[in-house]
């Protein structure tokens, strides 16, 4: 691949393309091995939350820096608050039980998500919008959730946008940065 094309598809060179690929394929090779497991035999994990501004795209997949200020120019809002109160809002398609942790959603991308925060790389918060009779639903996060949940964090990092915070606030106790 050259330079030109490695741009198009959000590379700044060819050489950034083949280092994010090498990468990638180690992440999902150690992954492999974690598929189906129990959370007591996962690596140790501890959740390293990146605030940055920059990285708030990350919360969605796949959106790149210029998609996101265009279509969210004032950012989100950053929260948080207990897990286990969290979990309570949070509505039934979105929400994750242990004996669901690998029946829902990708295996893969839980058992990368496993990897990645076992090496103890930054992860932006997952976002949450409000829906029907004071509940959320997550627009992006799941599988940070799912992990987050299995290993039984006391807070949760959260991301919202600035336009639902009102809403949140008359259901939920979400302490606002």
């Amino acid at each position: 691949m050259d330079d030109e094309l490695a741009q198009a598809f959000g590379y700044d060179s060819a050489e950034h393309y083949q280092l994010s690929f090498e990468e990638n394929e180690r992440v999902f090779n150690k992954s492999k091995d974690l598929y189906n497991t129990p959370p007591e035999e996962w690596p140790a994990i501890k959740f390293n939350w990146d605030y940055c501004s920059e990285s708030q795209r990350y919360c969605f997949d796949g959106l790149s820096q210029s998609e996101f200020e265009k279509c969210y120019p004032d950012g989100l809002v950053l929260g948080h608050m207990p897990l286990k109160v969290f979990d309570k809002y949070l509505c039934h398609y979105s929400r994750r039980d242990g004996d669901e942790l690998w029946e829902l959603g990708s295996q893969s991308k839980l058992a990368k998500m496993i990897v990645y925060l076992s090496e103890g790389r930054p992860i932006s918060p997952p976002i949450i919008k409000p829906v029907d009779n004071k509940k959320v639903m997550f627009q992006g996060g799941h599988h940070r959730y799912a992990v987050a949940k299995a290993i039984g964090i006391k807070e949760i990092s959260l991301y919202a946008y600035p336009e639902h915070v009102e809403k949140l606030n008359k259901s939920m106790k979400i302490c606002w940065a």
